[in-house]
């Protein structure tokens, strides 16, 4: 064969391959470890789905909500931060079923915030109250118990003291209350009459780690009492 022959011979076997290569270069799946995913490309956790709540928005649908199980699991599967103001030995949902089983309501006044609240049967002046943002991705829940400090007066007394404990279902940033909790608790505390002297506002994280609020700075305002009217905040 001519030796110019051999050279175009040479010549086109040298851009074949050349081509060849080329493309197992670059195609990701002819590397021999594919290259990594963007973390921002993963699938996302579902979101909890809390819409069952809202068919038991109406007082007398509260009793049917407490025999709920899946109510019994929304306490257990968010409120696990260990506590120690209700008790030993007792879980933070424990407590929760207790502060929210005597008499209360289920309610909301918009389409995203819901409230549970209830007293502890034996001694209603220890309220509680179940509050959830369900306009979250991930549903903040947290537990506000009203507890009296029973090592001082009576709750018949005049200003007898109680501590108001929340427990967030996760870590608030700064431990900053939404504004919108605060609206709440403001109204959770001072919807009875006489108004309880709160004297410490405590935030649990759900680590345990706990912090002393100030009563304003929790967005607890002083309520007014009259005979005609009642609470006034």
């Amino acid at each position: 064969m001519p030796m110019r022959n051999l050279l175009q011979l040479a010549a086109i076997f040298t851009i074949a391959t050349a081509a060849a290569t080329h493309a197992q270069i670059t195609n990701p799946d002819k590397l021999v470890a594919r290259p990594p995913r963007n973390p921002a490309l993963r699938a996302q956790p579902p979101a909890e789905d809390l819409q069952w709540l809202w068919q038991y928005t109406r007082p007398s649908n509260k009793p049917s909500l407490l025999e709920d199980p899946r109510f019994t699991t929304l306490l257990s599967d968010n409120l696990k931060a260990p506590q120690a103001m209700w008790g030993t030995g007792i879980t933070l949902s424990e407590a929760a079923q207790t502060f929210l089983g005597g008499e209360g309501t289920v309610a909301s006044t918009d389409n995203r915030h819901l409230t549970v609240t209830g007293c502890v049967a034996e001694h209603c002046p220890q309220r509680g109250q179940l509050w959830i943002d369900i306009g979250d991705r991930n549903p903040l829940i947290v537990f506000l118990a009203l507890r009296w400090n029973e090592r001082s007066r009576t709750t018949d007394e005049a200003d007898a003291p109680f501590t108001l404990w929340l427990f967030p279902s996760r870590e608030l940033d700064g431990h900053l209350l939404p504004q919108a909790l605060k609206a709440a608790l403001s109204t959770f505390a001072g919807n009875h009459c006489p108004a309880p002297t709160i004297t410490n506002v405590i935030l649990v994280d759900p680590s345990g780690i706990p912090h002393i609020l100030g009563v304003l700075e929790a967005g607890v305002q002083p309520t007014l009492c009259t005979a005609t009217s009642g609470p006034q905040l």
